[in-house]
């Protein structure tokens, strides 16, 4: 349903205003955990797998319920239906690699983490064109990282018994990646006006 006399522009605006200096610092946050999460896995590969798994665990689930409650929380227009689809695989993937073993985990980690990278980096470029229509921020960090993403999925479902040798090197990688990429966008953040 569309309405010729709603401003959408000034409804995103007061949206974005109203969550700017919050998910500014969840950014910042959420960024430096995960590139700490990144050098341990590299640093520590065989020790951390488990403990990483468990963290990994629950900062996807956690991702999950808040791209659930950020979807009901944005007004109709912004509204992102892949963000409900995204929420709960990623619930699912957190609850699936935190019950499976570990020595089942590097393989089945590899398919789902692939599937979750699709969806997340074609999020992050849906995401990154609206902000660049609006002409808020620099958006190319992000749409590289989208793409990256993508990128990395492809590999992960194209060669998934490599994937599961090196799934901690890659997944380090991946974390440190988005985390550099989440303080870009934590910095880059401000007010419309």
């Amino acid at each position: 349903m569309f309405y010729r006399d709603f401003d959408f522009e000034e409804e995103f605006k007061l949206n974005w205003n109203r969550k700017v200096k919050r998910m500014r610092w969840i950014c910042l946050l959420l960024g430096l955990v995960m590139i700490a999460i990144g050098a341990a896995c590299i640093f520590y590969p065989i020790q951390t797998f488990d403990v990483m798994k468990t963290i990994v665990s629950v900062i996807i689930i956690g991702f999950g319920i808040y791209s659930i409650i950020n979807y009901c929380l944005t007004s109709s227009y912004f509204k992102e239906p892949i963000s409900i689809i995204t929420g709960i695989i990623n619930i699912l993937f957190g609850i699936l690699l935190l019950k499976t073993p570990s020595a089942i985990t590097a393989v089945t980690l590899t398919f789902m983490f692939a599937i979750i990278l699709m969806f997340y980096g074609a999020e992050k470029i849906a995401f990154s064109r609206r902000f660049s229509f609006f002409g808020m921020i620099n958006t190319s960090a992000y749409t590289f990282s989208g793409i990256i993403t993508i990128l990395l999925s492809i590999i992960f479902l194209i060669l998934p018994w490599t994937s599961a040798i090196i799934i901690n090197y890659v997944l380090a990688a991946y974390l440190i990646i988005d985390g550099i990429t989440l303080l870009i966008d934590a910095i880059n953040m401000k007010k419309i006006y």
